[in-house]
């Protein structure tokens, strides 16, 4: 088995998570998986003090539990916090935030293509 193919497997079942609750299919963390592992960094953004929990919130835990994954895998992943200039408020009362999330080590990139 290639070191990537459980966390594809995991993000599979966060994506099916992820469908069930928003109820329409969404691929969004396997996508967001197969990008970090193939160009080597990824951002992941979400919505936050909403008063209600946003979708993209739900998303953005799902994609913490993929990269615990990819950390128990033997990959080292850097968080590096975006700041926004327009981090206002929105509509319903929410700040957008974002984390680029890259590959600083781990198994060889070839190892983890599909």
């Amino acid at each position: 088995m290639k070191p990537a193919e459980h966390l594809r497997v995991k993000a599979a079942e966060a994506d099916a998570r992820l469908s069930a609750k928003a109820g329409y299919p969404s691929k969004d963390t396997s996508k967001a998986l197969e990008t970090l592992l193939h160009f080597g960094a990824v951002e992941i953004g979400w919505r936050e003090s909403c008063g209600k929990t946003d979708a993209t919130m739900f998303a953005f835990r799902e994609w913490k539990k993929i990269v615990n994954a990819l950390r128990k895998s033997g990959f080292e992943i850097s968080e590096e916090r975006i700041a926004h200039g327009n981090a206002w408020a929105t509509k319903c009362g929410g700040f957008w935030s974002s984390i680029k999330y890259s590959v600083a080590n781990g198994p060889a990139v070839s190892e983890c293509s599909p």
